[in-house]
C-alpha cells in the first residue's frame, strides 16, 4: 500500500466517522433530555466501545481489501509477464492460511512453466541460428505469397546477392530463373523438387520442401548445396580411371604382343629374341613404375608423418648418386645445399618428393645441361629449389603440370619415358604436408621448381 492510498484510506475513515460520531452524539444529548444521568452514563460508554471496536474493524477491512486489490494487480501483473519473453520474473510469496495462497502458487507454478518452456525456446533458437550461419548449405524460407522470411549467410553467396534477402519477394532479388521455375512448381504442384541447377559458373544441388507449418499453411524449405567440387572431383577421378586404364594398357599390349611372337617362334632368332626380351623387360619396368605411381598418389591422404632430423645435403647427395648410373644426358649435377642444414620432416616423403623433383628435372634436360639443388631456411619456413636448363613448359600449360597423367607437348616427350605421375605425387604429397609449391619456366631455358614446408 502507498502514501497516497494510506491517504485516501484515512480521509474516508474521518469522514465516515465524523458524521458516524455526530449521529451517536445527538441520540445521548435526546436520552440526557429524560434526566436520568446513569442511562446517560451508560450509553455514553456504550457508544465509545462500539466506536472503537467499529472503527478498529473499519480499519482491518479496509486495510484487507486494499491488500487484497495490492495482491490481485500483482497477479494481472505476473499474468501479463507470460505474453513476454522474461524468464527472471520473482514469484509471488503468500502466507499458506491466505485465502488467495492457492491462487498465488498456481501463477507461480505457470510462470515457471512458462520460464522454462522460454529459455528452451531461446536455446533452440540460438542452436538453429548457429547452425543456419555455419552450415555449408544455404537455406530460404518462402511463403505462399512469394515471400522470402529466411536466408542464410550460404545462400545469399550462392544466389550472388549482397543486400539481405529477408521480407523481400524471391522474384525481386533472384535472377536465375530456372530456379524461380522450380519454387512456383513446387508451389503449384505442393510437392517436393530436387534438380542440379547451374548458377553462373556454380553447379547448385536444388532441394525444394514443400511441407505444412501450420493448419492450413505452407511454406517452402529451400536447401542450396554447391556441387562444383564434388562433381569437378569425379570428373577427375573419372579421367584418372580412363588415363590409368589407358597407359596400363599400352605396355601390357607390348609384352603381351612380344611374347606371342617369342611363342610364335621368334624365341629361335638370338638376335630377334635378345631384342623382344629388352622390350619386355622395358615394358615391364614401366608398367612396375607406373603401378608404384598410382598406389602412392592412393595413399597419400593416408600417410601418418613420422618426423625424423636429417641432413638434407646427404639426402640430395644420394639420389643423386642413385640417379646417374641412368644418366645419358651427361647432366651436371650441383648440390648448392649447405652441408651444415638439418632437416626435423617426415624423411621419406622428403626424400620421396626431392627424388621425383630431381628425376623430372633430369628426364626433361638437354644435352649437357644442368640440374641444381638448393635451400633456404627462415624462422618458420623451409624453402627448397630443384632448377633444370631443360625443355622448358610454354606458360599456357604451367598450371596443368601438377595434373595426374598430364605431359606437356606429347610430341616433343613421347621418347622420354615416365608416367606423367612424378609432379602429381609430389603435388599431393606438399599439399599434405601443408606446404606450398610453385613452377617458374620458360622454353628452351629452363624450369625451376620450389618447395615450401613449414619447419616441424
Amino acid at each position: 500500500m502507498n502514501i497516497d492510498e494510506l491517504i485516501e484510506s484515512a480521509k474516508r475513515f474521518v469522514l465516515f466517522w465524523f458524521v458516524y460520531a455526530a449521529i451517536i452524539w445527538l441520540i445521548l444529548w435526546l436520552t440526557s433530555l429524560t434526566g436520568d444521568q446513569n442511562v446517560t452514563l451508560k450509553w455514553h460508554v456504550l457508544v465509545l466501545l462500539s466506536m472503537i471496536l467499529s472503527g478498529a474493524t473499519t480499519l482491518a477491512l479496509e486495510m484487507q481489501r486494499q491488500r487484497r486489490d495490492a495482491h490481485l494487480a500483482l497477479f494481472i501483473e505476473k499474468l501479463q509477464d507470460l505474453e513476454t519473453t522474461h524468464t527472471h520474473t520473482a514469484h509471488v510469496l503468500m502466507r499458506p492460511d491466505d485465502s488467495l495462497a492457492p491462487l498465488a502458487a498456481a501463477i507461480n507454478d505457470v510462470q515457471h512453466l512458462n520460464s522454462r518452456r522460454i529459455k528452451i525456446m531461446q536455446e533452440q533458437s540460438s542452436t538453429m541460428e548457429t547452425l543456419m550461419e555455419n552450415m555449408p548449405l544455404g537455406v530460404l524460407q518462402i511463403t505462399t505469397e512469394r515471400k522470402i522470411i529466411q536466408a542464410n549467410d550460404q545462400a545469399r553467396k550462392l544466389l550472388g546477392v549482397s543486400t539481405n534477402l529477408v521480407n523481400a519477394h524471391y522474384d525481386n532479388v533472384i535472377k536465375y530463373h530456372r530456379l524461380m521455375e522450380l519454387f512456383e512448381q513446387a508451389l503449384r504442384q505442393k510437392k517436393n523438387i530436387r534438380e542440379l541447377v547451374k548458377l553462373d559458373n556454380k553447379m547448385v544441388d536444388v532441394s525444394i520442401v514443400y511441407y505444412q507449418t501450420r493448419e492450413r499453411h505452407y511454406e517452402l524449405l529451400v536447401l542450396l548445396y554447391d556441387m562444383t567440387e564434388v562433381i569437378q572431383m569425379k570428373d577427375m577421378q573419372t579421367s584418372f580411371v580412363a588415363n590409368a586404364s589407358h597407359e596400363l594398357r599400352t605396355p601390357l599390349t607390348a609384352i603381351a604382343g612380344f611374347t606371342e611372337t617369342l611363342l610364335s617362334g621368334a624365341q629361335n632368332d638370338p638376335v630377334d629374341r635378345q631384342e623382344f626380351l629388352e622390350i619386355i623387360q622395358s615394358e615391364t619396368n614401366r608398367l612396375l613404375d607406373l603401378t608404384d605411381d598410382i598406389l602412392t598418389l592412393a595413399k597419400a591422404p593416408e600417410q601418418a608423418h613420422s618426423l625424423q632430423e636429417f641432413n638434407m645435403s646427404e639426402m640430395v647427395d644420394k639420389i643423386f648418386n642413385t640417379k646417374q648410373p641412368k644418366d645419358r644426358l651427361n647432366l651436371t649435377l650441383k648440390n648448392d645445399v649447405s652441408e651444415t642444414l638439418m632437416v626435423k620432416q617426415d624423411k621419406r616423403v622428403f626424400e620421396q618428393i626431392l627424388t621425383n623433383l630431381i628425376g623430372n628435372a633430369m628426364k626433361y634436360n638437354r644435352q649437357n645441361g644442368t640440374v641444381k639443388v638448393s635451400a633456404m631456411v627462415t624462422a618458420h619456413e623451409l624453402a627448397f629449389a630443384v632448377k633444370d636448363t631443360g625443355l622448358g613448359i610454354p606458360s599456357d600449360e604451367q598450371d596443368r603440370v601438377f595434373e595426374r597423367f598430364y605431359r606437356v607437348d606429347k610430341s616433343r616427350t613421347q621418347s622420354i619415358p615416365g608416367t606423367g605421375l612424378g609432379l602429381a605425387i609430389v603435388h599431393d604429397l606438399v599439399e599434405q604436408s601443408q606446404g606450398q609449391i610453385e613452377l617458374e619456366s620458360q622454353v628452351g631455358v629452363g624450369s625451376t621448381i620450389t618447395v615450401t614446408l613449414p619447419l616441424q
